[in-house]
């Protein structure tokens, strides 16, 4: 009876070691390798990890905060430029996972030949390595509200969840993308255009309710839109985000799943045309 219980007692940490080597290890893997290639090439090298959204944000600062007040005062403005990067530093975080995912399968080739290694990892690798600007620029965004004069929340404690739920989203979408890229030629002329109808139809330049009513109807099926808002809450307003987390997190779930069964039914068809 005892070692019957010891035995069964053991599967389920015997499964999670199983799959975090199965899973885990290679992410990592891919995701160092990606980095290091990424600056290999570059003077500073890593250093870059830091100064690229150190210079986004003193580029949005100067040109939203004093070039283009578009008739805000000092404080309207400076408002103005924390509600563009809550929004704008999400959006770049899930454009570049894409656009680079969408290459994934390519560049990848020889490890999908591996019939141990996780093809799902490729385009998550992608995913993740193209969040670490993000990171970096929240954590910068944060000292630069709290400069400006906003205290620091507790429901900051929330930003990694939200965060994390954004790189769920966009792996789900990752895995969809980098499959139809083995399919279709001009996805990633197609990519730039859909993502940038998704950045001007989301309310990060403008407020809502700035959109025609005919359109306003599409936020509520717009992830992006809670995503944004949610990230506002608890960087700017100091607030719970509510019902747009949950409903960000409904999305992330939805998509993770959904680009995952996409990716596991096509992979084997679309690797007949690498």
């Amino acid at each position: 009876m005892t070692g019957e219980g010891v035995v069964v007692g053991r599967r389920p940490a015997n499964s999670a070691l199983a799959a975090l080597r199965r899973y885990w290890y290679p992410l990592a893997a891919l995701v160092r390798r990606d980095l290091k290639k990424r600056y290999a090439a570059s003077v500073l090298g890593a250093a870059w990890m830091i100064l690229q959204p150190l210079l986004l944000l003193a580029l949005y600062v100067l040109v939203f905060a004093f070039i283009l007040r578009s008739g805000r005062d000092a404080i309207g403005a400076r408002e103005f430029v924390l509600s563009l990067l809550s929004g704008m530093l999400p959006y770049i975080a899930i454009s570049e996972g894409l656009h680079r995912a969408s290459w994934a399968l390519r560049e990848d080739r020889a490890l999908l030949e591996r019939d141990a290694f996780p093809a799902e990892v490729v385009p998550a690798a992608r995913v993740v390595s193209a969040s670490v600007g993000e990171a970096v620029g929240l954590v910068l965004l944060v000292a630069l509200a709290a400069f400006i004069g906003h205290p620091l929340s507790g429901w900051l404690v929330l930003l990694p969840l939200l965060v994390a739920a954004r790189v769920l989203m966009t792996a789900g979408l990752a895995w969809i993308v980098s499959t139809l890229a083995l399919f279709v030629a001009d996805l990633t002329e197609m990519l730039s255009l859909i993502l940038t109808a998704w950045l001007f139809l989301t309310p990060i330049f403008y407020t809502a309710d700035a959109m025609p009513s005919a359109l306003r109807g599409l936020l509520a099926v717009n992830p992006l839109y809670h995503l944004v808002r949610a990230y506002r809450s608890v960087l700017i307003e100091g607030r719970a985000p509510g019902v747009d987390a949950l409903l960000l997190f409904a999305w992330a779930g939805v998509l993770a799943t959904a680009g995952l069964w996409f990716f596991r039914k096509t992979l084997d068809r679309g690797k007949d045309l690498l």
